[in-house]
């Protein structure tokens, strides 16, 4: 009799143990983080976020998944309550703030949460092609990103900037990876993108395509730098694509990269959020070279767009702000 009492109240227990285990983690809450490619940087930068995110914070569940749009769907889709972190460039977090094309009006319920890495945006040509500089893109297929994303807001932009009109080429519209898939099929010419430095998909494309870095003139740059506030010009070395046709090193345009976050997220949750990523940025750091540059002290630099008031508590706890 005795064994069966005990019997029956370690089943009790174990109910009450997993209905209470799962309870917790039907409670957790559930937070996604909109990347871009799913094999692509944002991915990787994500993915080391919401790890830290998860092992650090109780109570949340934070799931990284890819946007085929890229910037603008991260935005469209913390602004309609689908998503609540995503990344996203610093001039389409401008243009959503004023409300320009893409977007068709002022975008809200968005805060700043991080300046993460940069981009160089990569306009390269087949080698065996005519392309040598932007002019000789008249009348070429050049492959510039998906229907309203990131990518093709920002080509118009600098186009335009550097006088060539959309109507003056053929725009192939497709993300980076299936660019790089037309360009070494020679269906297209040319393509134009933003993406890391050093991008490990290009270092192996160039192994079976040669491809040139499409010049263009110091006064194209510095017109583009001028026009377009979030462009910031950098140095790219040749020793980052030994096999690619350009310069020992070559001004290229620069775009920051940042986290966004809902408004609605509560400011402790963003709190914690925050200082669990900084307090252990170093193992998003050891993900890639990339990354070496996401640190407390960048992490407040060039943010077009207001920051959460609960990741702004821990950089003026940090003294990064005012």
């Amino acid at each position: 009799m005795k064994k069966s009492t005990t019997q029956a109240l370690a089943l009790v227990l174990l109910c009450w143990f997993i209905g209470f285990a799962g309870a917790t983690i039907a409670e957790a809450q559930q937070i996604t983080f909109g990347t871009a490619a799913p094999t692509g940087g944002w991915m990787m930068l994500a993915s080391s976020v919401s790890k830290i995110l998860n092992d650090n914070v109780a109570g949340v569940n934070v799931t990284p998944v890819p946007s085929p749009r890229g910037s603008v769907e991260n935005i469209e889709t913390i602004q309609n309550g689908e998503r609540e972190l995503g990344l996203t460039m610093a001039n389409i977090a401008l243009q959503a703030k004023k409300g320009l094309p893409p977007f068709k009006q002022p975008a809200t319920g968005i805060n700043g949460w991080f300046s993460a890495h940069y981009g160089y945006w990569y306009l390269l040509a087949r080698e065996d092609s005519d392309i040598k500089s932007f002019q000789d893109l008249k009348g070429k297929r050049i492959a510039i990103g998906n229907p309203g994303d990131g990518d093709e807001a920002l080509n118009k932009e600098v186009f335009e900037v550097l006088g060539l009109a959309w109507k003056d080429f053929r725009p192939e519209y497709s993300g980076l990876s299936g660019a790089m898939d037309l360009i070494k099929q020679n269906q297209i010419d040319a393509f134009a993108y933003v993406a890391q430095p050093k991008l490990p998909s290009l270092t192996e494309l160039l192994g079976s395509k040669k491809l040139r870095l499409v010049a263009i003139p110091e006064d194209g740059l510095k017109k583009v730098e001028a026009a377009l506030p979030y462009v910031v010009l950098k140095t790219m070395p040749r020793s980052d694509f030994e096999k690619l046709a350009m310069p020992e090193s070559a001004t290229v345009i620069s775009i920051n990269h940042m986290a966004i976050c809902s408004a609605a997220l509560k400011e402790e949750t963003m709190y914690a959020f925050t200082k669990a990523l900084f307090e252990n940025i170093n193992a998003v750091q050891e993900t890639s070279k990339t990354f070496a540059v996401i640190t407390p002290e960048n992490a407040v630099k060039g943010l077009p767009i207001p920051i959460h008031p609960g990741a702004l508590k821990f950089y003026r706890e940090k003294g990064l702000l005012q």
